[in-house]
């Protein structure tokens, strides 16, 4: 921004910082508008209602898992295949930022109902500034950004700051009981992202956020364009060390979660060979990289069950 400002007062030109910065939000728009050309695939007449290799699927991520299978929670689903998903190990866990989901799912839906609007601009006051992962620092304080710009660095640089704003904004009762009006049990927003929660854990689960994202494939979360808007932003996500690297021909839209001694991915993905929903949390480990490598041979794993049978 820095040499932007300097470009306009060097050159004497008229074009001011918030034109600039408008022309940026407008092109921002449109780059949010070139979503993935993703279609759910076509539901098959010998869809069963539990996966028919549920038995291997237990045996394989057993064994890939090894030593460390306890710590480990996963949901999977081919929806071309199966009704109900396989769930691993399910159970409450701490979600990290992967709660932020439930946070876009929250503020779609009063887009979608008309009580916000994602054109809306929220001004950057100093306590909202706090670490962690994200764009916004205390050299944005004052700044205003519209929710389509907060939500979209939520999600794709997990800023921390943009979605404090977004809670503040949003209220995090009215988000507790968007949750709890779609039957995520295991799912509570407690506090704020990097600022002291006096004990209380925001939560979550492989289960629910598997059961929003199989929602959100067949856009039923909250609305068709809502829902291509916030697919559009989960591809765009910029923590590829663990999904995307597994598997790099394949299109994924997802989001991850990371703390110490935790990583959570979870996600859409999209092939040729047809599509499916993966999430896989992790919690008190010792080995950060050895848990991410488990975790893209599991994700291998899982898609070579997509290829079809001779």
């Amino acid at each position: 921004m820095f040499f932007c400002i300097m470009v306009v007062l060097e050159t004497g030109g008229m074009l001011s910082v918030s034109v600039w910065k408008n022309h940026q939000e407008a092109s921002q728009a449109e780059a949010e508008s070139m979503q993935l050309s993703v279609h759910p695939t076509a539901i098959s007449v010998e869809r069963t209602p539990k996966a028919a290799d549920e038995a291997a699927l237990q045996q394989q991520v057993t064994r890939i898992l090894g030593a460390d299978a306890n710590r480990f929670s996963i949901y999977f689903l081919r929806p071309d295949r199966e009704e109900e998903p396989f769930l691993y190990q399910p159970r409450q866990m701490s979600p990290a930022s992967m709660i932020k989901v439930f946070i876009m799912a929250t503020a779609m839906q009063e887009v979608k109902d008309g009580r916000l609007s994602l054109d809306e601009k929220l001004t950057i006051a100093e306590d909202d500034v706090v670490g962690g992962a994200g764009v916004i620092t205390w050299y944005n304080i004052g700044e205003q950004m519209t929710l389509r710009r907060l939500l979209t660095v939520m999600i794709t640089d997990s800023d921390n700051s943009a979605t404090n704003i977004i809670i503040d904004r949003l209220g995090m009762d009215q988000i507790n009981h968007y949750i709890t009006a779609h039957g995520y049990k295991d799912t509570e927003l407690a506090h704020k992202m990097m600022i002291g929660n006096n004990g209380w854990k925001n939560y979550s689960s492989a289960r629910d956020i598997g059961h929003l994202l199989t929602r959100l494939y067949y856009h039923e979360l909250v609305g068709e364009q809502e829902d291509k808007f916030m697919l559009g932003i989960l591809s765009r996500q910029k923590d590829t060390e663990c999904f995307p690297a597994a598997l790099p021909d394949w299109s994924i839209a997802h989001k991850t979660g990371e703390v110490t001694g935790l990583y959570d991915d979870g996600g859409i993905f999209y092939g040729a060979d047809g599509d499916f929903i993966l999430v896989i949390m992790d919690e008190a480990y010792t080995d950060r990289q050895a848990t991410i490598e488990s975790m893209k041979e599991l994700t291998r794993y899982f898609a070579r069950t997509m290829k079809k049978k001779a």
